[in-house]
C-alpha cells in the first residue's frame, strides 16, 4: 500500500510541475533520436540485472534511476510473451514511471521509452516526459500515444538551448497501472567546474608549446 500511495505522489509531482515549462528545452517523440557522447543500453560487460537500487550508474553521472514506486528491474523483457517487440537484449523497467536524476547538467538526452498506459482518453491513458533543472521545470511532451506492442514512436529527444540545461528527467503513464521502460539511453553532460578548469588549463599549456 505504502508504495502505491508513493506511486501516487510522484505522479501527482509531475502533474503539478507541468504549470511552469519554459521553451528554453525542448522535448519530442519519433520514430529515431540522436546518440549523444555518454552511453546506456543496460548490455554493458559486468552490468547489473534484476533489481537494482538505482545508484549503479553514479560513475557515467546518472546518479539515481528509479520507478514511482520504488522497485526497479534491469532485465530482458523481450523474451517474455508477446514482449518481442521491446527491442534487443536488456533494458530498465519499472512500476509508475522512471525518474532520473543527474550528478552534471545535461544540454541533450534521448533514450527509447514504451509504457503500458496506452492511448489518452477522457478516462486516462497517454504519458508525459518532463526535464527539470534544479528541481523546477524547463520542458515537457504529453504523448498521447505511448509505444507499446510494437505501436507508437519509441524515440524520446530533449535537447537544450540557448544556454539553458536540465539534470533530472521522469517518464510517467497516466494508465490504470502504467509500467514504464526505458533502453538504449545517450546524454551530453556539461563538464563540472572543476573539469572545465582542467580542460581550460590544457589548452593553455598547448598553446604555449605551439609559440
Amino acid at each position: 500500500m505504502a508504495r502505491l500511495v508513493n506511486a501516487g505522489l510522484a505522479v501527482g509531482m509531475v502533474l503539478g510541475l507541468t504549470s511552469a515549462a519554459q521553451a528554453a528545452v525542448t522535448v519530442t517523440q519519433g520514430a529515431s533520436a540522436p546518440t549523444y557522447a555518454t552511453t546506456l543500453n543496460f548490455d554493458e560487460v559486468g552490468g547489473p540485472t534484476g533489481e537494482v537500487t538505482g545508484s549503479e550508474w553514479s560513475a557515467i553521472g546518472l546518479s539515481s534511476l528509479i520507478g514511482g514506486a520504488g522497485v526497479q528491474v534491469v532485465n530482458q523483457f523481450n523474451t517474455g510473451p508477446g514482449m518481442f517487440w521491446l527491442g534487443e537484449g536488456n533494458a530498465f523497467g519499472a512500476p509508475w514511471g522512471a525518474f532520473m536524476t543527474f550528478s552534471n547538467d545535461l544540454t541533450a538526452f534521448s533514450c527509447q521509452y514504451w509504457d503500458t498506459s496506452g492511448p489518452a482518453t477522457m478516462m486516462g491513458g497517454g504519458a508525459i516526459v518532463v526535464a527539470l533543472s534544479n528541481g523546477v521545470e524547463v520542458g515537457s511532451l504529453f504523448i498521447t500515444d505511448p509505444a507499446w506492442g510494437g505501436v507508437g514512436d519509441t524515440w524520446v529527444n530533449i535537447v537544450a538551448d540557448g544556454g539553458s540545461t536540465f539534470d533530472e528527467i521522469r517518464l510517467v503513464g497516466f494508465g490504470f497501472f502504467p509500467e514504464a521502460y526505458a533502453d538504449n539511453m545517450s546524454w551530453d553532460a556539461v563538464p563540472a567546474p572543476a573539469g572545465a578548469a582542467l580542460l581550460g588549463l590544457g589548452g593553455l599549456a598547448m598553446a604555449r608549446r605551439r609559440r
